[in-house]
This record gives structure tokens, C-alpha cells and sequence, in this order.
């Protein structure tokens, strides 16, 4: 348990029943405070870690969450479907990773009419309805991808993306950070390609063989989420071509971990998914205390390869 966080809940009630006397009396525990998180989707073990992070926050602070989402990242209306009936059961806030950020608008406007704040975590909400956004700093890990790519060819060579969609902020946000420094900064290098492959294994291998197909001398791609990454990795199996295209990776995640032990993909850049779900709580619950919060909650990120890959700072980045 995070004491610094029990603490706060602690004052905070303290200070409900110090003013009990000059207004209506507030309850004195935060059983009925009711918070769910609606999540991009729930394929990958990426989203497994958040949930772990946010059931922890939630036990530590007594409120009720809910976790669900779609089970596949590119299911706007399902998703949809879901944030209308959280919203029908009064919340007291409301956590949302959008799948298309613009699609939600309808919706953040209701909970907005209704008092409802709205956390964004993850993927940002294109709204200014949402009071912050816990998340990656996603245009800075793609420009750290880049920059390690850029290192990795010696400042020279064609390079692709696969990334997972090109309506999310995270995704944006990765792909703009990545090409906009390569495009930018580095004249000898070119981006030629960008897939967008749903976050799916499967789709994304089959964007990369048509990349590998279409530019026969490529020398690196990025593969921008869990499953753009592993698609590339399955890819490059397929076609025997490990070792000839440089690949970098984003996440974690059984598959691609050991992709890079065995040298299939050089490296990659981890979130904290664990820390997003845990902060994404409790930042709804300063929320719906009516809490000052800042514009944007940036949870860290890491590169590791080979060589770091066990060390104790990088394993709470890594998930299974």
C-alpha cells in the first residue's frame, strides 16, 4: 500500500467531518465512489498490467472501479456502447482510453453536463472536457525509437513504421515522434512506409511483408505497439530475414522479450503500464474531489535490449 496515498484519503476525510457542522453532512468513507475505466482494448498483456495497477490504487484508496473494454483495439462503436452505460450509472468519474478520440465527443459532453470529470489514460482524448491525461509521453518515446534507430544504421537508410491506427493520440503521437525526427533531423534517412495494423500480430506481419516486399532495401522498421512488434517479429521469422532489417519494437510482452533475446528485434521502449492504471485512479479520485490537477501525467518510459534487460530499474517496465 502507498502510505503517501492512505494518508491523503485520511485528511481528505478528516477534513469532510471537521466542516460537518456549517454543511450537509458528507459520508466519512469513500465505499460508495464509483469509478470505471474503459480501456482501448484488452487483447494484450500491456492492458492486464494497467488493470493490476488500477485494482491496486482502488483497494488503497476503498472505492469501487470497473475494468473493461473492447477485446480489439479497433471496436469504436463497442467501446462507445461501453462509455454510455458507465455513464447512465452516475460515476463519480469517469477513465477512458479512446479508441478514436474524436467519436467520444458526443459522450464527454453528457458527462459533462452531468458533472461527471473525465480522466483520459493511455491514449489521449482529443477534448478539452477531459481534466488530464495520465500517460506515456508518447511523441517522446517515438523520438527516443528513432533516435535509437538512427544510432543503430549510422545515420543512413530507408526506414517504416508499423503502428496501430491512425485515429488515437497514442498512436499519433508515436508515429509523429518517430518520423518527425527522422524527417527533420536526419537527411540520409528516409521513412517510406507507414502500416496501420489495428494493433494486430497477424495484420501487422502482413503489412510488414508487403513493406519488406515493396522497399527491398529497407534497412530498419518500428514497430510502434505490443502487437505491431510482434507482427514484425513474426514477419521476419517467416521470411528468414532476421538479422538483415533492423527492427525495434514498443512494450513488452512474453513474445517480443524473447524476440529480443534472440536477437530478432534489437530493442525496444517500455511504458509503465502498471503505474498508468495505478495514477489513472487516483488522479479521478483528486478529480471527483475537485483536486487542481495538472494538464498532463506523464508515467515514464525506458529503452532496454539485450543488454539491459534484467537489470532491476528496467523489470518494472517489462510485463508478461
Amino acid at each position: 500500500m502507498r502510505k503517501s496515498l492512505v494518508l491523503e484519503v485520511m485528511l481528505y476525510l478528516g477534513m469532510v467531518f471537521s466542516f460537518s457542522g456549517i454543511q450537509e453532512a458528507a459520508p466519512t468513507t469513500t465505499e460508495n465512489v464509483y469509478i470505471p475505466i474503459i480501456a482501448k482494448g484488452l487483447k494484450y498483456s500491456f492492458w492486464e498490467s494497467v488493470r493490476l495497477g488500477a485494482e491496486e490504487a482502488a483497494r488503497d484508496l476503498g472505492i469501487k472501479i470497473t475494468f473493461e473494454g473492447p477485446q480489439e483495439e479497433a471496436q469504436t462503436q463497442q467501446q462507445l456502447d461501453m462509455l454510455n452505460i458507465a455513464l447512465s450509472r452516475s460515476p463519480q468519474a469517469v477513465i477512458l482510453s479512446a479508441v478514436d478520440s474524436r467519436a467520444v465527443t458526443p459522450y464527454l459532453e453528457e458527462a459533462q453536463a452531468k458533472g461527471i470529470p473525465v480522466i483520459g489514460f493511455d491514449s489521449g482524448v482529443d477534448s478539452p472536457i477531459v481534466r488530464t491525461t495520465v500517460a506515456t509521453d508518447n511523441y517522446g518515446a517515438g523520438e527516443l525509437a528513432a533516435e535509437k534507430m538512427v544510432e543503430l544504421l549510422d545515420k543512413k537508410g530507408k526506414v517504416a513504421i508499423i503502428i496501430q491506427d491512425a485515429t488515437s493520440q497514442v498512436a499519433t503521437n508515436r508515429r509523429d515522434g518517430f518520423i518527425d525526427t527522422i524527417t527533420q533531423q536526419y537527411p540520409s534517412m528516409d521513412v517510406v512506409a507507414v502500416g496501420y495494423g489495428e494493433g494486430d500480430a497477424k495484420k501487422s506481419s502482413e503489412i510488414a511483408k508487403d513493406i519488406f516486399k515493396n522497399h527491398p532495401d529497407l534497412k530498419g522498421i518500428f514497430g510502434g505497439n505490443q502487437g505491431s512488434a510482434e507482427g514484425i517479429a513474426k514477419a521476419l521469422r517467416e521470411l528468414n530475414k532476421e538479422g538483415e532489417i533492423t527492427a525495434i519494437g514498443f512494450d513488452s510482452g512474453n513474445i517480443l522479450t524473447e524476440a529480443i533475446r534472440d536477437g530478432i528485434i534489437v530493442g525496444a521502449v517500455s511504458q509503465n503500464p502498471k503505474e498508468i492504471g495505478y495514477k489513472a485512479v487516483e488522479t479521478a479520485f483528486k478529480a471527483y474531489r475537485g483536486e487542481t490537477l495538472p494538464a498532463f501525467i506523464d508515467t515514464g518510459y525506458v529503452w532496454y535490449d539485450k543488454s539491459n534487460i534484467d537489470n532491476p530499474e528496467i523489470k518494472e517496465f517489462l510485463y508478461k
